[in-house]
């Protein structure tokens, strides 16, 4: 356990407060001559105020040195970020650690632009690189989640891990907040992954998966918040935010459009997107003042406020579909495989994707 030699010593407890609250054995536990149990390491994480799962990994990981910028999309700063971001956080960086180690090519286009370069160049290379049509919208999807799944699936397709989720793994009892953030980016050449807050809308899960690609794109790790309605942004969002919105809604084609308040709703059908892009692109392209714009997105804060009452309520559906739309089935391959050849066990393998047995099997049969 010398990864828990290395945050004792980071914190400011004793020894003595250790073996009192812990176990009279724990200077066995810093040696490594015995290993605490499971209770045991939760009961440590909790007075070393870290996630339990830094206690399983191989390396430390210092939580206020973290890379990704806990800011919301109006870049104010989560100073206190709740145990479940966090935790989420260090989920899918156990999972980059195990891709990284499965995977031996890099992949060019991560950090390929900057928040210089022509923000419509960067959207048409977005198009070109997923094979996205600029009116995909009007395609017939069905429904808001089979276009989400044609997104996921064309990002999926040249490297990108994506993971959904509205909890921490399986636990019911720590759901994530959706008024804290609604998804983050962790960048890297090898294993890029993309999570998503499945407790938004379908329409602001789509925005937040364009969102975090092109953060991709610039290599910038960050945390999407909750919408806001300050203008206020700062360089590196305004950027991201600026090509986000014209793959999702192409200013040649909004251009052709009846573009007035009253017809929001009709705009937001046909783009396929919902209304807080919708008058985003309205602002930037001057059919309204900041002022609407404001009024604007405090009408659609209060009818999301409602929203999220209701889908409390909500039925927490077919465990199998969800699972095998929560974990990337990249991901769980590379997993199964590393399991069919002996270089992790099954136990290992429950670890690293957050389930039990019943989940593996349920991914395993698609």
């Amino acid at each position: 356990m010398n990864i828990l030699k290395t945050y004792f010593s980071q914190s400011d407890l004793s020894l003595e407060e250790m073996r009192n609250k812990v176990s009279p054995n724990f200077d066995q536990f810093l040696s490594g001559e015995k290993v605490p149990s499971f209770n045991q390491l939760t009961k440590i994480a909790h007075l070393l105020d870290i996630p339990v799962g830094l206690l399983l990994i191989d390396k430390s990981v210092t939580p206020q040195k973290n890379n990704i910028n806990f800011r919301t999309i109006n870049s104010e700063f989560i100073a206190n970020p709740s145990s479940e971001l966090k935790d989420t956080i260090f989920e899918m960086k156990e999972k980059q650690d195990f891709l990284q180690k499965e995977i031996n090519y890099d992949l060019d286009y991560i950090g390929k632009y900057t928040v210089n370069s022509p923000y419509l160049e960067v959207a048409q290379y977005t198009r070109n690189l997923l094979n996205l049509p600029i009116d995909y919208y009007r395609q017939s999807f069905g429904s808001k989640s089979k276009q989400l799944g044609y997104l996921r699936k064309k990002i999926n397709k040249i490297g990108v891990f994506i993971f959904f989720n509205g909890k921490i793994k399986d636990n019911t009892s720590r759901r994530l907040n959706i008024d804290e953030f609604r998804g983050f980016v962790l960048v890297d050449k090898k294993a890029p992954i993309i999570f998503i807050n499945q407790k938004d809308t379908k329409n602001g899960q789509i925005f937040t998966l364009i969102h975090e690609f092109i953060h991709l794109l610039i290599g910038d790790e960050e945390i999407l918040g909750t919408q806001s309605s300050s203008a206020n942004f700062d360089k590196t969002e305004a950027f991201v935010n600026k090509v986000t919105s014209e793959i999702l809604v192409p200013d040649s084609e909004f251009k052709k459009q009846c573009v007035t308040i009253e017809n929001i709703d009709n705009l937001a059908k046909y783009f396929k997107i919902s209304r807080y892009v919708i008058v985003r692109r309205m602002r930037d392209d001057k059919y309204i003042s900041s002022d609407d714009y404001n009024r604007l997105v405090k009408k659609f804060d209060k009818e999301f406020q409602e929203y999220q009452k209701s889908n409390k309520t909500r039925p927490g559906g077919n465990y199998r579909q969800n699972i095998n739309f929560r974990i990337d089935k990249t991901f769980f391959n590379y997993v199964e495989n590393a399991v069919n050849t002996r270089q992790i066990t099954y136990t290992d393998a429950f670890n690293i994707i957050g389930v039990g047995y019943k989940g593996y099997q349920q991914l395993k049969e698609g």
